[in-house]
């Protein structure tokens, strides 16, 4: 068995270059459309980790719905050897986020953890761990 993560945006295009860009990505499996922009899209962080995003609008989508679903974190743990992936990725994710739930800093549990959501509405938590 193995979770899947799959994530609805608007403007699939530009979140896929900025979340390759944000963790050094590599583009898995994927759809295009006729046009060429992406329908569906696998994000291939490391080490078999990956997610899937569409487009909120598109056909894989549930048309003329908001599809939010309840509140889901993606959280990213990274090795102590990784924390300056961690920190770009950080200050990329914070820059146009839409709110910023707790900065970078130590917590009980890690060295590094963040809590924020990003400028296509996604919610995620980097941590060393």
């Amino acid at each position: 068995m193995k979770l899947q993560m799959f994530t609805y945006v608007d403007g699939i295009d530009e979140a896929v270059a900025f979340y390759k860009e944000v963790f050094d990505a590599a583009i898995g499996e994927n759809w295009k459309n006729k046009d060429g922009s992406y329908e569906l899209c696998e994000l291939k962080l490391s080490r078999g980790v990956s997610f899937w995003a569409a487009e909120r609008k598109g056909v894989s989508a549930i048309e003329g719905e908001v599809n939010t679903g309840n509140i889901m974190q993606m959280c990213i743990r990274y090795d102590k050897t990784d924390v300056p992936k961690l920190e770009k990725a950080y200050e990329m994710l914070k820059a146009g986020a839409l709110k910023l739930l707790h900065p970078l800093q130590p917590a009980p549990w890690t060295s590094h953890s963040c809590d924020l959501i990003d400028k296509y509405g996604l919610r995620w938590c980097l941590m060393v761990g």
